[in-house]
């Protein structure tokens, strides 16, 4: 079962978390070095990386779908924020919206994440302590900490997304051994109306990173290699300057 974050028919998203800023992009073709058949790499299991919608649709016979997402500690100052975007909207279906919260351990009030949780929410991994870059045990031991005190199945822990978004290529491999199914560190920094744009769709790693290739190291060129496993990249807000001006993939509460 997908997440929340590639359950959404895989389409473009708004992301709304809490650490980072960039100045300028982060990716280029030349450092991409990507290449990728859609004729062999189909979904479910398998999606290239692209600008453009899945199965071949027009932008325009596509809907619109929003990912929503936080990032931190869950207490109950967080929850009111989150609310304030989503208590009052409905789907179109009617039902109340949901998201995803990439949960970290220090100060959280874990029967907070249980009742998020049980209300329909997805708990992601956040490290333990917020620490960037980080070690195998902040991820392997936020996954523990969740299960043994809030009581989330770690058959349900299925995202990550690095603090201050900084992880390296060690994370991505990581998580993939783990048996994750996505990350949500990349950045997604050129706007998708500018040449050369790295504003793609969720696509799996069986080609490598196509994201943040000016950013970290060993990743893209394609590497590395991860059947099945996916990234949700962070899409940035642009100011009138485009991609030369400063852009959050986190917008602060």
């Amino acid at each position: 079962m997908l997440p929340y974050a590639v359950l959404a028919a895989l389409l473009p998203a708004l992301v709304i978390a809490q650490d980072g800023s960039v100045s300028g992009p982060t990716s280029s073709s030349s450092a991409a070095g990507y290449s990728c058949d859609a004729s062999k790499c189909k979904l479910p299991n398998c999606n290239c990386a692209s600008p453009s919608p899945p199965g071949g649709l027009q932008p325009s016979e596509v809907p619109q779908f929003v990912v929503f997402t936080a990032d931190d500690a869950i207490q109950s100052y967080t929850i009111d924020s989150v609310n304030q975007f989503l208590a009052h909207r409905k789907n179109p279906n009617g039902c109340v919206p949901r998201m995803t919260y990439y949960t970290s351990i220090n100060y959280t009030n874990m029967s907070m994440v249980t009742d998020w949780f049980v209300a329909g929410n997805e708990i992601a991994d956040h490290t333990m302590t917020h620490v960037g870059t980080p070690p195998d045990d902040e991820v392997d031991g936020n996954l523990i900490a969740l299960n043994a005190l809030a009581g989330i199945p770690l058959s349900s822990i299925i995202g990550f997304r690095a603090p201050f978004l900084n992880y390296s290529v060690d994370t991505l491999k990581h998580l993939y051994a783990a048996k994750f199914t996505y990350d949500s560190s990349a950045s997604a920094a050129i706007p998708v109306t500018e040449n050369g744009t790295d504003a793609y769709w969720p696509y799996t790693l069986d080609n490598g990173m196509a994201n943040d290739c000016l950013q970290v190291d060993g990743i893209c060129k394609g590497e590395p290699k991860l059947p099945g496993f996916w990234e949700v990249p962070m899409y940035a807000f642009f100011d009138s300057r485009g991609q030369n001006g400063v852009h959050l993939m986190d917008p602060w509460l």
